[in-house]
Protein backbone atom coordinates (compact mmCIF):
# COMPACT_ATOMS: atom_id res chain seq x y z
CA UNK A 1 0.00 0.00 0.00
CA UNK A 2 2.74 2.45 0.92
CA UNK A 3 4.75 1.76 -2.22
CA UNK A 4 1.66 1.99 -4.44
CA UNK A 5 -0.10 4.95 -2.84
CA UNK A 6 2.55 7.08 -1.18
CA UNK A 7 5.33 6.64 -3.74
CA UNK A 8 4.04 5.10 -6.96
CA UNK A 9 0.93 7.24 -7.42
CA UNK A 10 2.59 10.60 -6.78
CA UNK A 11 5.75 9.82 -8.75
CA UNK A 12 3.96 8.39 -11.79
CA UNK A 13 1.39 11.19 -11.81
CA UNK A 14 3.97 13.98 -11.72
CA UNK A 15 6.12 12.24 -14.34
CA UNK A 16 3.11 11.62 -16.55
CA UNK A 17 1.77 15.17 -16.40
CA UNK A 18 5.16 16.42 -17.54
CA UNK A 19 4.72 14.42 -20.75
CA UNK A 20 1.02 14.75 -21.50
CA UNK A 21 -1.63 17.45 -21.48
CA UNK A 22 -3.66 18.30 -18.39
CA UNK A 23 -6.85 17.46 -20.32
CA UNK A 24 -5.64 13.96 -21.23
CA UNK A 25 -4.38 13.45 -17.68
CA UNK A 26 -7.76 14.47 -16.26
CA UNK A 27 -9.61 12.08 -18.52
CA UNK A 28 -7.38 9.17 -17.49
CA UNK A 29 -7.62 10.05 -13.78
CA UNK A 30 -11.39 10.00 -14.18
CA UNK A 31 -11.19 6.23 -14.70
CA UNK A 32 -10.19 5.68 -11.05
CA UNK A 33 -13.64 4.42 -9.94
CA UNK A 34 -13.64 1.81 -12.70
CA UNK A 35 -10.04 0.78 -12.04
CA UNK A 36 -10.72 0.52 -8.30
CA UNK A 37 -13.82 -1.58 -8.89
CA UNK A 38 -11.84 -3.84 -11.23
CA UNK A 39 -9.16 -4.27 -8.56
CA UNK A 40 -11.83 -5.13 -5.98
CA UNK A 41 -13.23 -7.80 -8.28
CA UNK A 42 -9.93 -9.19 -9.64
CA UNK A 43 -7.67 -8.96 -6.58
CA UNK A 44 -10.11 -9.16 -3.67
CA UNK A 45 -12.48 -11.61 -5.36
CA UNK A 46 -15.54 -9.49 -4.59
CA UNK A 47 -18.76 -9.99 -6.52
CA UNK A 48 -20.71 -6.75 -6.31
CA UNK A 49 -24.48 -6.83 -6.71
CA UNK A 50 -26.47 -5.33 -9.54
CA UNK A 51 -27.17 -2.14 -7.59
CA UNK A 52 -23.47 -1.57 -6.92
CA UNK A 53 -22.62 -2.21 -10.58
CA UNK A 54 -25.36 0.24 -11.62
CA UNK A 55 -23.99 2.83 -9.19
CA UNK A 56 -20.45 2.36 -10.52
CA UNK A 57 -21.65 2.72 -14.12
CA UNK A 58 -23.60 5.86 -13.23
CA UNK A 59 -20.60 7.35 -11.46
CA UNK A 60 -18.35 6.47 -14.40
CA UNK A 61 -20.77 8.24 -16.75
CA UNK A 62 -20.66 11.29 -14.51
CA UNK A 63 -16.88 11.34 -14.41
CA UNK A 64 -16.79 10.95 -18.20
CA UNK A 65 -19.12 13.93 -18.60
CA UNK A 66 -16.94 16.09 -16.34
CA UNK A 67 -13.60 15.15 -17.85
CA UNK A 68 -14.40 14.43 -21.51
CA UNK A 69 -14.37 17.17 -24.08
CA UNK A 70 -11.33 18.48 -25.92
CA UNK A 71 -9.01 15.60 -25.06
CA UNK A 72 -8.29 14.99 -28.72
CA UNK A 73 -6.80 18.44 -29.08
CA UNK A 74 -4.42 18.02 -26.15
CA UNK A 75 -0.71 17.70 -26.68
CA UNK A 76 -0.53 14.35 -24.95
CA UNK A 77 1.86 11.48 -25.54
CA UNK A 78 1.55 7.74 -25.22
CA UNK A 79 4.34 7.72 -22.63
CA UNK A 80 2.70 10.38 -20.49
CA UNK A 81 -0.73 8.78 -20.75
CA UNK A 82 0.72 5.40 -19.79
CA UNK A 83 2.42 6.91 -16.73
CA UNK A 84 -0.81 8.57 -15.60
CA UNK A 85 -2.69 5.29 -16.10
CA UNK A 86 -0.02 3.60 -13.97
CA UNK A 87 -0.68 6.20 -11.28
CA UNK A 88 -4.39 5.39 -11.40
CA UNK A 89 -3.62 1.68 -11.01
CA UNK A 90 -1.37 2.43 -8.02
CA UNK A 91 -4.12 4.47 -6.40
CA UNK A 92 -6.63 1.70 -7.02
CA UNK A 93 -4.33 -0.80 -5.31
CA UNK A 94 -3.68 1.59 -2.44
CA UNK A 95 -7.30 2.23 -1.57
CA UNK A 96 -8.35 -1.43 -1.68
CA UNK A 97 -5.41 -3.54 -0.45
CA UNK A 98 -6.34 -2.79 3.13
CA UNK A 99 -8.92 -5.53 2.70
CA UNK A 100 -6.04 -8.03 2.42
CA UNK A 101 -4.71 -7.30 5.91
CA UNK A 102 -5.04 -10.42 8.06
CA UNK A 103 -5.06 -8.49 11.34
CA UNK A 104 -7.06 -5.27 11.85
CA UNK A 105 -4.99 -2.13 12.43
CA UNK A 106 -6.54 1.09 13.81
CA UNK A 107 -6.82 3.86 11.18
CA UNK A 108 -4.36 6.24 12.87
CA UNK A 109 -1.75 3.52 13.41
CA UNK A 110 -2.16 2.27 9.84
CA UNK A 111 -1.80 5.80 8.48
CA UNK A 112 1.40 6.24 10.49
CA UNK A 113 2.79 2.99 9.11
CA UNK A 114 1.97 4.00 5.54
CA UNK A 115 3.75 7.36 5.93
CA UNK A 116 6.78 5.76 7.59
CA UNK A 117 7.14 3.04 4.97
CA UNK A 118 6.65 5.55 2.18
CA UNK A 119 9.39 7.72 3.67
CA UNK A 120 11.78 4.76 3.94
CA UNK A 121 11.14 3.76 0.33
CA UNK A 122 11.56 7.20 -1.25
CA UNK A 123 14.25 8.64 1.06
CA UNK A 124 17.28 7.18 -0.81
CA UNK A 125 16.08 8.52 -4.16
CA UNK A 126 15.20 11.86 -2.60
CA UNK A 127 18.66 12.26 -1.06
CA UNK A 128 20.25 11.31 -4.38
CA UNK A 129 18.55 14.34 -5.94
CA UNK A 130 20.36 16.62 -3.43
CA UNK A 131 17.30 18.75 -2.56
CA UNK A 132 19.41 21.04 -0.35
CA UNK A 133 20.94 22.47 -3.51
CA UNK A 134 17.55 23.71 -4.76
CA UNK A 135 16.06 27.12 -4.04
CA UNK A 136 12.81 26.71 -2.07
CA UNK A 137 10.46 29.63 -1.56
CA UNK A 138 8.23 30.10 1.45
CA UNK A 139 5.18 29.35 -0.69
CA UNK A 140 6.73 26.05 -1.80
CA UNK A 141 7.36 25.02 1.81
CA UNK A 142 3.79 25.93 2.77
CA UNK A 143 2.51 23.86 -0.14
CA UNK A 144 4.57 20.87 1.00
CA UNK A 145 3.26 21.28 4.56
CA UNK A 146 -0.32 21.42 3.30
CA UNK A 147 0.17 18.33 1.14
CA UNK A 148 1.68 16.47 4.09
CA UNK A 149 -1.03 17.37 6.59
CA UNK A 150 -4.27 17.50 4.60
CA UNK A 151 -4.21 14.96 1.72
CA UNK A 152 -1.70 12.62 3.38
CA UNK A 153 -2.31 12.54 7.15
CA UNK A 154 -5.98 13.57 7.23
CA UNK A 155 -6.71 11.73 3.98
CA UNK A 156 -5.15 8.48 5.18
CA UNK A 157 -6.96 8.54 8.54
CA UNK A 158 -10.38 9.32 7.05
CA UNK A 159 -9.96 6.79 4.24
CA UNK A 160 -8.94 3.92 6.51
CA UNK A 161 -11.68 4.74 9.01
CA UNK A 162 -14.26 4.55 6.23
CA UNK A 163 -12.79 1.70 4.18
CA UNK A 164 -12.97 -0.73 7.10
CA UNK A 165 -16.74 -0.23 7.21
CA UNK A 166 -17.64 -0.88 3.54
CA UNK A 167 -16.86 -3.36 0.79
CA UNK A 168 -13.98 -2.65 -1.56
CA UNK A 169 -16.24 -2.13 -4.57
CA UNK A 170 -18.31 0.37 -2.58
CA UNK A 171 -15.20 2.20 -1.44
CA UNK A 172 -14.13 2.39 -5.08
CA UNK A 173 -17.38 4.13 -5.97
CA UNK A 174 -16.72 7.02 -3.60
CA UNK A 175 -13.49 7.89 -5.41
CA UNK A 176 -15.79 9.38 -8.06
CA UNK A 177 -16.52 12.22 -5.64
CA UNK A 178 -12.98 13.52 -6.18
CA UNK A 179 -13.75 15.14 -9.57
CA UNK A 180 -16.94 16.60 -8.07
CA UNK A 181 -15.06 18.21 -5.19
CA UNK A 182 -12.42 19.49 -7.62
CA UNK A 183 -15.07 21.20 -9.75
CA UNK A 184 -16.76 22.74 -6.71
CA UNK A 185 -13.50 23.99 -5.22
CA UNK A 186 -12.44 25.43 -8.56
CA UNK A 187 -15.74 27.32 -8.77
CA UNK A 188 -15.68 28.52 -5.14
CA UNK A 189 -12.00 29.29 -4.66
CA UNK A 190 -10.78 30.06 -8.19
CA UNK A 191 -13.97 31.67 -9.55
CA UNK A 192 -14.05 29.27 -12.50
CA UNK A 193 -17.35 28.85 -14.33
CA UNK A 194 -19.23 25.55 -14.27
CA UNK A 195 -20.53 24.19 -17.57
CA UNK A 196 -23.75 22.26 -18.12
CA UNK A 197 -21.65 19.15 -18.82
CA UNK A 198 -19.94 19.46 -15.43
CA UNK A 199 -23.25 19.97 -13.64
CA UNK A 200 -24.72 16.91 -15.37
CA UNK A 201 -21.65 14.87 -14.43
CA UNK A 202 -21.90 15.94 -10.80
CA UNK A 203 -25.57 14.94 -10.77
CA UNK A 204 -24.65 11.46 -12.06
CA UNK A 205 -21.96 10.97 -9.43
CA UNK A 206 -24.16 12.13 -6.58
CA UNK A 207 -27.00 9.99 -7.95
CA UNK A 208 -24.68 6.97 -7.91
CA UNK A 209 -23.86 7.56 -4.26
CA UNK A 210 -27.59 7.86 -3.53
CA UNK A 211 -28.25 4.54 -5.31
CA UNK A 212 -25.59 2.85 -3.22
CA UNK A 213 -26.83 4.38 0.02
CA UNK A 214 -30.44 3.30 -0.57
CA UNK A 215 -29.53 -0.29 -1.45
CA UNK A 216 -27.00 -1.04 1.29
CA UNK A 217 -28.16 -3.12 4.24
CA UNK A 218 -27.33 -1.72 7.69
CA UNK A 219 -26.16 -5.15 8.83
CA UNK A 220 -23.26 -5.08 6.42
CA UNK A 221 -21.71 -2.06 8.11
CA UNK A 222 -18.89 -2.90 10.54
CA UNK A 223 -19.38 -1.48 14.02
Amino acid sequence: QAVAGSVGYTTLLIAGLRRTSAVDGGVILGTLPLVSAAVAIAVLGERPGKATLLAIATAAAGVWLMTHGDAASGAGSWTGNALVLGAVLCEGLFILLQKRLRAPVPPLALSTLMCAIGLAVCLPASLAEAPWTLALSGEALLAVAYYALVPTVAGFVLWYAGAERVAGSEAALFTAIAPVSAVLLAALLLDESMSARQLAGMACVLGAVLILGRTRKPATVAR
